[in-house]
């Protein structure tokens, strides 16, 4: 581990900006071991000492870069969220129409859950961590991710039963349609009791896709009639 004592939280601007540079390398140690560490193991069962350790810094530079485990956690979720910028679920092309939106949404989503990028597996990860054991940040991780893509649902599915938004009936929709998207979320236990369903391949993916919105669009339609 670095003795230097920059890691430690004395650093000082000096000659040639040699400490300044340090501080930041040290702070982006910190934010790379935390992605892993908060990632694979969620937020509770990642101490400081651990994350100093992943990092090689000293104890100290947790408090001293971020103000604590949990700001450093806020740091970590706030940059996945500046990585985002616009939600490619939500932002349909101009015009659409309710159908096109959820149709849209489905498009979006389904192939990211299952084939996730690369910056997408480590978040999807800290998120089913976070829903399981919520952390002191939850409502404002909710207020940035999940409420906005429940918002948009329910204004289409509204739209199309031409009704208000908290009706019970859009409620139930939206929450069906998510739980048929969160189904095909990788999981070793859903691969333990359905081995004969492997990872589906793109155009597998293709008819899962086109299957939910059919079927949640075709109960919408019921419910409208």
């Amino acid at each position: 581990m670095k003795d230097s004592e920059h890691d430690g939280g004395m650093s000082a601007a000096g000659e040639g900006g040699e400490p300044l540079r340090e501080d930041a390398a040290t702070r982006q140690r910190l934010l790379d071991a935390a992605i892993r560490l908060f990632a694979e193991h969620g937020y509770p069962h990642v101490t400081v000492r651990a994350l100093s350790r992943e990092a090689d810094v000293n104890l100290a530079a947790v408090n001293y870069h971020f103000g604590g485990k949990l700001q450093l956690y806020r740091e970590v979720v706030g940059g996945a969220f500046d990585r985002m910028r616009q939600d490619p679920m939500i932002t349909p092309p101009e015009g659409a129409s309710a159908e096109e939106r959820l149709r849209h949404y489905v498009r979006a989503y389904v192939p990211r859950l299952i084939a996730p990028t690369e910056d997408g597996v480590w978040f999807s990860k800290l998120m089913r961590h976070e829903m399981m054991e919520p952390t002191p940040l939850a409502p404002w991780i909710a207020e940035r991710v999940i409420l906005p893509r429940l918002r948009y649902l329910s204004k289409a599915v509204a739209e199309m039963l031409d009704t208000a938004t908290d009706d019970g009936r859009v409620v139930r929709c939206v929450m069906s349609l998510q739980a048929q998207c969160l189904f095909y979320l990788p999981s070793a236990f859903r691969e333990a009791i359905f081995p004969e369903r492997p990872r589906p391949t793109p155009e597998e993916i293709d008819e899962i896709v086109e299957h939910i919105g059919e079927f949640t669009l075709a109960g919408i339609r019921r419910y409208a009639r």
